[in-house]
């Protein structure tokens, strides 16, 4: 289990996770609610929960770099919060529960026993299958043969775009609007470099994505 908190809430609640018999790994947040560097490195994380006072601009702010880094190992994201942030949350951002403190060692035993039987649901209607690659759009998860393929958020959101539109021509510049919005400063180049990782990534399914030069990229269907 993963948990992002400064210094004095994360002692808390990390002794309170691992006296109710889960193994946590802490990620400092600093003053200004940035993730403290460098971080250890993890392979697998059921959970991740962020222990936060403070602003929803700032919240989401951690939320988008957490699921940015460890979004494909993470599938269940739990806030702890105070009542007015509570209030704004933004379920679509990656956020999939909260609890408002002061908290009970039940409830937060029950919420994470919640969140794990969720896991544990098959989500045929949120899972994209093209052969051997499998993306989970509701848990931002890819796997091939059955292994999980870490990426970034924007590495993501590339691929479930070609995959989900596979077949499809896109130029670079409608990828760049599509994924990284139409406000976005960073040249075509953003785009190449992208496809290259998640080619990299991927292995032999990865060929899938082609290049048709002088137009974009595609992502070809099955045989």
């Amino acid at each position: 289990m993963l948990l992002v908190a400064d210094e004095a809430r994360g002692v808390r609640l990390k002794s309170d996770l691992e006296f109710i018999g889960y193994a946590v790994t802490h990620i400092l947040l600093d003053d200004s609610g940035l993730l403290s560097a460098p971080r250890p490195e993890i392979e697998d994380i059921q959970t991740a929960i962020i222990d936060f006072e403070g602003d929803w601009a700032t919240l989401s702010q951690i939320v988008q770099d957490v699921r940015a880094e460890f979004g494909q190992r993470s599938r269940s994201l739990l806030i702890f919060t105070d009542e007015r942030v509570a209030l704004e949350l933004d379920f679509s951002a990656g956020v999939t529960d909260f609890i408002v403190r002061p908290y009970s060692l039940r409830e937060v035993e029950a919420r994470l026993r919640l969140a794990l039987w969720n896991e544990d649901r098959p989500d045929d209607a949120t899972t994209v299958k093209v052969d051997n690659l499998v993306i989970n759009t509701t848990r931002y998860e890819v796997r091939v043969d059955g292994n999980p393929i870490n990426l970034t958020l924007k590495e993501y959101e590339l691929l479930k775009h070609l995959v989900t539109h596979r077949g499809r021509v896109f130029t670079r510049a409608e990828l760049l609007d599509n994924i990284w919005g139409y406000d976005y400063y960073g040249g075509m180049r953003t785009v190449d470099v992208h496809i290259r990782r998640l080619r990299s990534k991927l292995g032999t399914i990865g060929t899938r994505i082609t290049t048709l030069r002088g137009v974009g990229y595609r992502f070809d269907h099955p045989g």
